[in-house]
């Protein structure tokens, strides 16, 4: 498939209409005080905390336009099917070698264009950097253009991951230069993904004068619950539930509360996380200290949608077993009417991207499989078993670390030794 130009016209008229409303509904922000436009092609690297950060980078590069790598589980979509190919977007299956979006990426870069890439392969669960694939390293390396940097904030407390619609609030978003020719060739891989790590994470981004906030506090926490499953209180699972500002465990009666902020406070006595971010933090480790190489496999019904048919969306297409050992993970069932044993090593499931109440995902072998159990709050809880599971037992991390998981190399070292 040959990469198009991004259409200019419709460019523009983004630019126009939907640049001035951003302005205003969130106050955005735009730090180009250490941006330079490159003079030949070049690369644009941003973190992905809400589904607005394309429009976000967009505007905040132009008039240079952009090919941007998208998940292709996008393009099964109407109308995404025809709007994305004419906006120039480089179809990928995440965490997971694609030949073909290698091959657009340099197609577009050799007649002079430029490329959006947001490094962590998917939206943050609880708004903080999650990490990248460490042959991004190796691919901008090899590529060996300019690299240049946005680092998007407020845009999670306005849109976050488990939220329908938005709020309005605050923006930023931070250009700079991150690496020259010269310099990625001097560069070490590991060099380079330390730098990646520290812009995208924000690690030598200025604080903002003002603290991120929406303007209205109203239904703050609505939806959280999809994302939290696990109370910090009693440690019950599945037993909270969201309305308004305030998220409310149904079996030990704690209850916390958020503000403007996006902090949160208890209401009912007794500690709480400060953030989502510690709460999703303290929920993974919780999971962590349960994996172990004598485990019991964890297993799972489900029912399997793959992106079958352009524009289509993703269909059911089997319902089976799906199990979890330290070797990795197994589903036993049918797909597209036939029976099936598939093994996915767990070296090869670096992440588990999930739509919270719908599915989980597992991408290898150039295959998408969404994964849906009967009750859909169990999304959230093995997407994170998922993540877990692969930083406990994989024996050679190809991740770097997130910022507030509690995933490092040096966490499970003593484990794997």
């Amino acid at each position: 498939m040959k990469v198009k130009r991004p259409n200019a016209v419709i460019y523009f008229i983004v630019y126009i209409l939907v640049f001035s409303l951003i302005r205003l509904l969130f106050r955005l922000e735009i730090d180009r005080k250490n941006y330079s436009p490159p003079k030949g092609p070049f690369i644009v690297i941003s973190n992905h905390i809400s589904f607005m950060d394309f429009l976000l980078v967009m505007m905040s590069i132009y008039p240079k336009r952009l090919n941007a790598i998208t998940a292709q589980k996008f393009f099964f979509y109407r109308p995404l099917d025809k709007l994305l190919p004419i906006m120039g977007c480089i179809p990928k299956n995440l965490f997971d070698p694609d030949v073909r979006a290698i091959i657009g990426i340099k197609e577009v870069l050799k007649r002079g264009d430029n490329i959006l890439l947001f490094p962590e392969g998917r939206c943050t669960v609880a708004g903080d950097y999650m990490g990248i694939h460490k042959s991004t390293g190796k691919l901008i390396k090899k590529l060996g253009v300019p690299v240049v940097s946005c680092h998007v904030e407020g845009a999670y407390v306005c849109m976050p991951f488990w939220r329908k619609g938005i709020r309005l609030g605050r923006e930023r978003v931070t250009i700079a230069g991150l690496f020259t020719e010269e310099q990625l060739e001097s560069l070490s891989i590991d060099e380079i993904n330390d730098a990646m790590d520290a812009r995208l994470g924000g690690l030598d981004t200025p604080p903002p004068r003002k603290a991120f906030r929406t303007y209205r506090a109203r239904k703050l926490m609505e939806g959280a619950h999809n994302v939290l499953y696990w109370c910090p209180s009693c440690e019950k699972e599945l037993t909270l539930e969201t309305k308004g500002n305030a998220i409310k465990c149904t079996a030990c009666g704690f209850i916390a509360t958020m503000d403007k902020t996006a902090k949160l406070t208890s209401s009912s006595g007794g500690s709480v996380p400060e953030t989502i971010q510690e709460w999703y933090k303290e929920q993974s480790l919780y999971e962590a200290r349960k994996l172990h190489e004598d485990m019991e496999p964890v297993s799972i019904e489900v029912t399997v949608r793959m992106p079958l048919r352009v524009a289509e969306g993703i269909d059911a297409c089997g319902t089976g077993t799906l199990r979890l050992d330290p070797k990795g993970w197994y589903y036993t069932g049918t797909l597209s009417g036939e029976d099936v044993d598939l093994h996915f090593p767990i070296e090869s499931v670096p992440a588990m991207p999930f739509d919270p109440a719908d599915n989980f995902q597992i991408y290898a072998g150039g295959n998408f499989y969404a994964l849906t159990p009967e009750d859909k709050r169990l999304c959230a809880k093995f997407a994170t078993i998922g993540e877990c599971a692969y930083w406990r037992f994989s024996q050679r991390i190809q991740m770097t670390p997130s910022l507030n998981s509690g995933f490092s190399e040096e966490l499970y070292a003593k484990e794997r030794a």
